[in-house]
């Protein structure tokens, strides 16, 4: 077990990946595939490395941005990309189809630089976060866009402060261009590459604790975090920025997958979600709480998520849901039901108000005070 400290301070490096013409085949097609845009050729002028040259001149010739953000060259069979700006990563695969044609792909440099998590020259010890460290992000501005993939890690501890100010995590709408993730395509094009930070932890996960008295840490205003399918962990968010990075979204995004995972949210002004970034996430938690008693916090669910019960004393709320809401408490604030989804039970308090907009069934509603609305 070791204490890793985000630093965010290595020297960025170009991805070189190359790609390599196997057997000739003039009947076969030849192609690259990037973010599911692909470039292709059948084989031609008899021999592979010509088939190379002929993609090579595709691949240059290619306007979109997933292409041109990488250099191509090629000597004889072996085509490389270079990555145009360094600790920018992209990511492709190479296929077949028709003939005997053979085609293959690897990484002789990887991607490296001062927003990637798997860089471990910016972490405290050196090396990257392995099983059972304890990792603080914390004091810090410096993004974390790549190297995301690091869902075979279960930490002792993950907790991010207030005072850190970066980004982690993608904008899915836009295609990044820059190492840390703030340049975008002048060409609108979605983000292909991994957008949430997938890990998770044995303790609790803690978002934006204030933890200290001088001065006002302002937090994040992208924190994209999946937590996967780990039983029985649990996500505090204690405070956001005020505001997202990105308009109509929250500050925190989460995803899990895992019917035993509680959420806590102690203070959301710049909003809490669960699979609610694009259109098709899926989420299964079990409970989420919102305890402050203010009309401040925003939190929202995705019409993919799966939970078992809801509970609020404050906020400004909304639930999606993809299946039936088993209990649904709300004793102050407000929160609004969208969707088609059912619930269990539902049972709002003097100081709530439930507006139900779902077309779904409430098998029990007990009002203890409060107000119910369905004049929607």
């Amino acid at each position: 077990m070791a204490t890793q400290i985000w630093f965010g301070v290595a020297t960025a490096a170009a991805q070189i990946s190359t790609v390599t013409i196997g057997t000739y085949d003039a009947t076969t097609t030849y192609k690259v595939t990037i973010g599911g845009q692909t470039i292709s050729t059948v084989g031609t002028g008899g021999t592979n490395a010509t088939t190379a040259t002929a993609l090579k001149n595709l691949l240059i010739a290619s306007t979109h941005p997933y292409f041109a953000t990488v250099t191509w060259t090629v000597s004889s069979n072996v085509i490389t990309g270079t990555a145009n700006t360094a600790g920018v990563p992209f990511v492709f695969s190479t296929s077949v189809s028709g003939g005997t044609g053979t085609i293959s792909n690897a990484t002789t440099t990887a991607s490296s630089g001062p927003n990637d998590w798997s860089t471990a020259a910016n972490w405290s010890t050196g090396s990257v976060p392995v099983a059972s460290d304890d990792v603080y992000v914390k004091s810090n501005s410096v993004n974390i866009c790549w190297g995301l993939a690091q869902s075979g890690v279960t930490l002792n501890s993950l907790t991010i402060s207030k005072s850190y100010t970066g980004k982690i995590g993608l904008d899915t709408t836009n295609f990044a261009t820059s190492s840390d993730g703030a340049t975008v395509s002048t060409t609108t094009e979605p983000e292909y590459r991994q957008a949430y930070l997938q890990i998770s932890s044995t303790n609790p996960i803690s978002i934006g604790e204030q933890a200290s008295i001088i001065g006002t840490a302002t937090g994040s205003s992208r924190i994209m975090l999946d937590v996967g399918s780990v039983a029985s962990q649990v996500v505090q968010v204690l405070g956001t920025a005020s505001s997202a990075s990105e308009t109509g979204k929250p500050a925190v995004r989460l995803l899990a997958n895992a019917a035993t995972i509680d959420v806590y949210v102690r203070s959301a002004p710049g909003g809490c979600g669960v699979a609610i970034d694009k259109p098709g996430e899926t989420a299964t938690i079990r409970n989420l709480y919102i305890s402050d008693t203010s009309a401040a916090s925003n939190v929202v669910t995705g019409n993919g998520v799966t939970m078992t019960l809801w509970e609020q004393v404050g906020g400004k709320n909304v639930i999606q849901s993809a299946a039936t809401l088993g209990t649904l408490n709300v004793k102050g604030g407000t929160v609004q039901t969208e969707g088609s989804f059912a619930v269990t039970t539902a049972n709002v308090y003097t100081g709530g108000t439930l507006t139900s907009n779902s077309t779904g069934t409430i098998s029990a509603l007990n009002p203890y005070g409060g107000t119910i609305s369905f004049t929607n």
